[in-house]
């Protein structure tokens, strides 16, 4: 694949995953939530069965108690998904502006990346059942940066030799 068109899909994969972000953002609040429990409870069900059958566990856990378990996981790993949304749009920026030369191109990808983040929260204020929550704001900023410090140290480990 030649260079220009490797920068081309680099451009394009940062479109997309901003698309895909638009998504999961564009979900009503139940259809949202409802989502990450229902993903959460397949977890919290198979996690359970393995730990039984390998024999931590004597029996399985209750419906009442994975209920509770996947109340007490929904929250913090939504925060966690806005976190890794936000890191990976970190990282496509810095891989698309290296391959076209940017300079500055960490400022860019962080200043990019925190203003796609507060118009996603603005979005989220016509969506049904969602908020714009400058909290959320901060975990995706959070994210960008740790994108982009693991984009930086990666980059500074290849050009090392051992």
């Amino acid at each position: 694949m030649n260079y220009k068109t490797k920068t081309i899909l680099a451009y394009l994969l940062v479109v997309i995953w901003m698309i895909v972000i638009f998504l999961f953002s564009n979900a009503t609040g139940d259809i949202s939530g409802g989502s990450s429990k229902g993903i959460l409870s397949h977890i919290v069900t198979f996690t359970d069965n393995i730990v039984v059958k390998i024999g931590i566990k004597d029996k399985a856990l209750t419906n009442v108690e994975k209920e509770k378990i996947v109340e007490s996981l929904n929250i913090p790993i939504r925060k966690l998904a806005h976190f890794s949304e936000y890191l990976i749009l970190c990282i496509l920026w810095l891989r698309a502006f290296n391959l076209s030369n940017v300079k500055h191109k960490y400022i860019f990808a962080l200043i990019l990346s925190i203003l796609y983040a507060m118009s996603d929260e603005y979005h989220q204020t016509f969506i049904a059942g969602r908020s714009g929550q400058a909290f959320d704001v901060l975990i995706d900023s959070s994210g960008a940066f740790m994108g982009s410090l693991i984009y930086y140290i990666y980059h500074k480990f290849k050009k090392m030799k051992f």
